[in-house]
């Protein structure tokens, strides 16, 4: 199992080909995210960025811990206006309080042995009333066997996680002062079945069909 920093250095390469993984979370996020035009947005644990280029937000900034995954960014002009990516850690966010309207954190946190740091910086960077959204591997999904891995020319490798469980993300959310305005899951159908059959892998298709594998939640911060 390759520990975080050292995972997303090798997969940065590769990590810009969509998954079923990152096709469900796309539509949960789409489904829960205001909208952005006018608002400061911050993609926290951005990956590559690729998510900030088509938002539409006044400013859109990103962090990510890993600089070779901001490195690899396809089609990320940082120099544009209101566009603006840096390195930095969930846990510890190098941008002021208050600085953003709606904040996603987007499949990260199960990469935290714990994860109320890192709902303490989401809230002290979100504005009063501001939207934030948090998505992670489904608790379900890990518990039926699914792990987080990628594939290179070295093979398959699983990546560091952590289960919080939904009672976790919602007990470290609280503690934050966030207040929980909606939760969803997205499960295995028919939208899934083209990455299952791109890698060989539709006898899984069938054996996951129904199992949910993103948790969606979305939280408002009070004044």
């Amino acid at each position: 199992m390759l520990d975080v920093r050292e995972g997303y250095r090798r997969w940065a390469p590769t990590y810009a080909a969509e998954t079923a993984i990152s096709h469900l979370d796309t539509d949960l996020v789409s489904a829960l995210t205001p909208p952005l035009a006018g608002k400061r947005l911050l993609d926290a644990g951005c990956g590559t960025g690729r998510r900030l280029v088509e938002a539409g937000a006044a400013l859109a900034v990103g962090v990510d811990l890993s600089p070779e995954m901001l490195a690899a960014g396809v089609g990320l002009d940082v120099h544009r206006p209101g566009l603006r990516t840096l390195v930095g850690d969930v846990r510890d966010l190098p941008l002021p309080d208050r600085a953003f309207d709606i904040v996603w954190c987007r499949l990260v946190l199960g990469h935290l042995p714990e994860c109320g740091r890192a709902y303490g910086e989401l809230a002290r960077v979100a504005d009063a009333g501001a939207t934030i959204i948090v998505t992670d591997f489904h608790p379900a999904a890990a518990a039926a066997g699914h792990r987080r891995t990628f594939r290179d020319a070295a093979g398959v490798h699983a990546l560091e996680h952590y289960d919080h469980g939904i009672e976790g993300h919602l007990a470290a959310a609280r503690a934050a002062g966030l207040t929980l305005a909606a939760r969803r899951e997205a499960r295995i159908g028919e939208g899934a079945r083209p990455f299952y059959a791109d890698a060989g892998k539709l006898d899984l298709y069938q054996r996951d069909l129904g199992l949910p594998v993103v948790l969606a939640l979305a939280f408002e911060r009070g004044a």
